[in-house]
């Protein structure tokens, strides 16, 4: 006698929501800041430049010694009107305009986290040699899209791996991330799974070091795929 169908019990909503939540707080958690200044804060463009702003706040406090704004067009940020790290900069001004210029630079023509660094270097490389990465930028504070942090910093040690990163963000919470994404037409939960996906198979190709997930994040991430 065959066995009859195996059952699939459904994925509830709150399932899936929890799931997201704690996929989020993975990927979103962030480091105590260091006690000495650090040589540069590093922000990758995304469509929420009130990041620029919080990169202002880091660099007033004397957390960095200089802001490093990093990004052309992504998802979300078309209607910007300029790549990232232009918006940014200007985001900036309006916030924190005492900010010297010599103790800000711009790159604008990278479209991922790879581009942002590897660019980022090339310039810094061209324009003021003893900034390179794992020299004058020995250490440095990391900013972007919370959900972003984890693959961001897992990219620069593949890339940099003698480079000391500190991830930062500003208070914030998954509904207000949620919100965001939504208001610019982006699938929140989707993106999360897909961050989730790429700490995942990124490693196999070289573009992050690897990193173990933990189980129940693991078990997240196989609720929002499936579900």
């Amino acid at each position: 006698m065959f066995p009859g169908p195996t059952r699939v019990t459904p994925i509830s909503d709150i399932d899936r929501l929890n799931a997201a939540r704690a996929v989020f707080e993975y990927l979103s958690k962030q480091d105590a800041l260091p006690s000495v200044v650090t040589d540069a804060v590093i922000g990758f463009g995304t469509f929420d430049i009130t990041l620029a702003s919080f990169c202002g706040d880091l660099y007033a406090n004397q957390h960095a010694r200089r802001i490093i704004f990093t990004g052309a067009f992504g998802a979300g940020t078309a209607d910007l009107g300029m790549p990232e790290a232009d918006a940014w900069r200007l985001q900036l001004g309006r916030t924190h305009p005492t900010i010297p210029a010599k103790d800000l630079i711009i790159e604008n023509r990278s479209t991922n986290t790879a581009e942002n660094i590897l660019f980022t270097a090339a310039l810094l490389s061209a324009s003021q040699p003893r900034l390179k990465f794992g020299e004058g930028l020995a250490q440095v504070l990391i900013v972007a899209a919370p959900s972003r942090l984890r693959r961001v910093k897992l990219t620069l040690k593949q890339l940099f791996p003698s480079v000391r990163t500190t991830l930062c963000r500003p208070e914030t919470t998954f509904e207000h991330e949620g919100a965001l994404f939504t208001a610019k037409g982006l699938n929140f939960v989707s993106h999360l799974q897909g961050e989730i996906e790429r700490l995942m198979t990124y490693p196999d190709r070289g573009w992050i070091v690897p990193e173990p997930l933990p189980p129940e994040i693991v078990q997240a991430h196989a609720i929002l795929k499936f579900s």
